[in-house]
């Protein structure tokens, strides 16, 4: 499955944790829509053979555009590329100070039927802290506000391992997202990066960063009070309610389907090699202008293909099927690694799954992209 993912570089604000390309200066949005619509029909030609079932809007922040600038991105794509007639998912993300039934209603009318909120937390002192513009309340109004509009599936994102935090900070945040009407969660650990406010906090010695022992316990919760709720636990990052709600976009990218990265900072796969597209909006759109794509490529060995799928794979309940990955690639990682796949298959921490294929016990999760590395084959 083909699916089509196009950066958002715009947002109101900076979070102070956030490291993904973005600029707070929404003077050329305008510009950008054009640019992005003008590199949809540059890169068409390239595309031809391929049909596009899932579509992601991604950022940055989504939400800052007009329903009618997404609108014409949305026809653009439709107009230029080979894509399903009705997109098996079709994704936005918004942050919740930009939900409203007016807004929730232009969304369903460009075609989403997903809908990604960025809560990250539902304590407001971590939510100032985080420079995030909503508050809790607000947050559980949006989610509210998006199923009332008619949304089909509703995600979450979270954050856990924050340093500046209560006794319950997080146990109320996992609690009352847990109530909410909601089909899916992503979560993910607050990562410290240099480029970024909390990254010069920690320099500084301002806030420190949270023990792993933290973040293990907030992680465990998590898991915990997800299972008890009725989700089921289908990626590292990722919680689902009702099989038919898992992230059909994200999916295909942890099992190696190609993908159309549109906009600055996106990246793109076409089966054979990844793009980046350059990250830096006036750049992006000068290019553009001048009928140039700014991509950066990325020739891919077979060595590199296997060892994503493995890591990837990994990540995932279902697993990995070597004896597939040594079909396809003609790479052994169990017969090239017999002393790491011993030590991690005893202890537990990899275990056979359905159809033989294997993946990392939920207990070791945590730590799965150490295991993965040790089962990688370098091209010698």
């Amino acid at each position: 499955m083909s699916g089509i993912y196009l950066h958002v570089p715009f947002c109101r604000t900076a979070c102070h944790y956030c490291d993904f390309h973005f600029s707070t200066s929404l003077g050329n949005v305008e510009a950008y829509v054009e640019s992005v619509v003008s590199e949809i029909s540059l890169r068409a030609k390239r595309w031809e053979n391929m049909t596009f079932k899932t579509l992601y809007i991604g950022g940055g922040t989504p939400s800052v555009l007009k329903k009618c600038q997404l609108q014409k991105i949305v026809d653009a794509i439709r107009k230029n590329l080979k894509c399903a007639s009705i997109w098996d998912e079709a994704t936005i993300e918004v942050n919740p100070e930009d939900v409203s039934i007016k807004a929730l209603e232009g969304w369903i009318e460009c075609g989403f039927n997903r809908i990604s909120i960025g809560l990250q937390s539902l304590d407001d002192e971590q939510l100032e802290w985080m420079n995030r513009k909503h508050s809790a309340i607000e947050a559980v109004n949006a989610v509210c506000l998006a199923r009332k509009a008619g949304f089909e599936k509703i995600s979450v994102d979270l954050i856990y391992g924050i340093p500046f935090r209560s006794e319950n900070s997080w146990n109320q945040t996992v609690k009352e997202a847990l109530d909410l009407q909601i089909d899916h969660i992503s979560c993910y650990a607050i990562t410290v990066e240099p480029q970024t406010v909390l990254g010069s906090w920690v320099k500084k010695g301002r806030i420190k960063e949270a023990p792993d022992t933290l973040i293990e316990a907030d992680y465990t919760l998590l898991c915990d009070e997800a299972l008890r709720a009725g989700f089921n636990h289908y990626e590292v990052c990722n919680w689902v309610r009702g099989e038919g709600n898992k992230a059909v976009h994200n999916s295909s990218y942890w099992f190696g389907a190609a993908f159309l990265g549109l906009g600055p900072g996106a990246h793109g796969f076409n089966g054979y090699n990844r793009y980046s597209v350059v990250s830096n909006n006036n750049k992006y759109i000068g290019f553009i202008k001048e009928g140039v794509l700014p991509d950066t490529i990325e020739k891919l060995s077979r060595f590199d293909r296997s060892n994503e799928m493995l890591m990837t794979g990994l990540r995932t309940a279902v697993g990995v099927d070597f004896d597939e990955l040594n079909g396809l690639w003609g790479i052994d990682h169990i017969g090239s690694n017999p002393q790491q796949w011993k030590k991690w298959v005893e202890v537990g921490a990899i275990v056979e799954s359905k159809n033989g294929r294997h993946r990392i016990a939920e207990e070791f999760w945590l730590i799965g992209d150490s295991i993965s590395s040790d089962l990688i084959v370098l091209q010698s």
